[in-house]
């Protein structure tokens, strides 16, 4: 799914009048910027880093025992963890280019990986490939489609917006996602230097 963007436009026009009017003007303007900056952010769980040609948003992860979904062909996939000590980490990541012409994607294996700065990480895996045909009756569709996965045609002012899905061993601490397709950009769901 890829959007186009417009950027929001903030203007005032100011007629002739008072210097105290002009003031007072400008007052309220910063008092509504300070307040809208003050409302997003830490509660919504979205999490953003900007590279030299790319922005990356990401969701924090979420440990979920399986994602099922109904391929383009009709039939019923469900994703499990490989072994019975891992588990399966989503989360939503957009790609947006605000800068560059176009940017050509390919978002496979290699793409993104997720883990601790601190010790290892884990490779994306491909929503296709890793899941398994299973009949109608034990699959229950869940809301981690559609995927971000291969290649694709990013122009600029455009995102592109899906779900990735990662195999990680239980209790492993997710707390970065490294972004490695066009730009090198590590996004950060916890705070290290704590």
């Amino acid at each position: 799914m890829i959007l186009r963007m417009r950027a929001p436009l903030l203007s005032f026009a100011v007629a002739p009048c008072s210097l105290l009017k002009v003031a007072l003007l400008a007052l309220a303007a910063s008092a509504l910027l300070l307040a809208a900056a003050g409302c997003g952010g830490g509660d919504s769980g979205l999490v953003a880093k900007r590279g030299r040609s790319l922005e990356i948003h990401s969701t924090m992860p979420e440990i979920v025992e399986k994602v099922a979904y109904t391929g383009q062909d009709g039939r019923h996939r469900v994703i499990r963890p490989i072994a019975s000590n891992r588990r399966i980490a989503v989360a939503q990541v957009t790609v947006v280019n605000r800068t560059t012409t176009v940017v050509p994607l390919l978002v496979d294996e290699a793409a993104a990986e997720i883990g601790d700065r601190r010790s290892r990480r884990v490779e994306a895996v491909d929503p296709v490939e890793m899941a398994e045909v299973v009949d109608t009756s034990s699959a229950d569709s869940n809301v981690f489609t559609p995927f971000l996965w291969g290649k694709i045609e990013l122009a600029r002012d455009t995102q592109v917006s899906g779900w990735m899905v990662f195999d990680v061993p239980q209790g492993m601490t997710l707390g970065t996602l490294w972004w490695n397709e066009v730009d090198d950009i590590l996004v950060d769901y916890i705070d290290y230097r704590r």
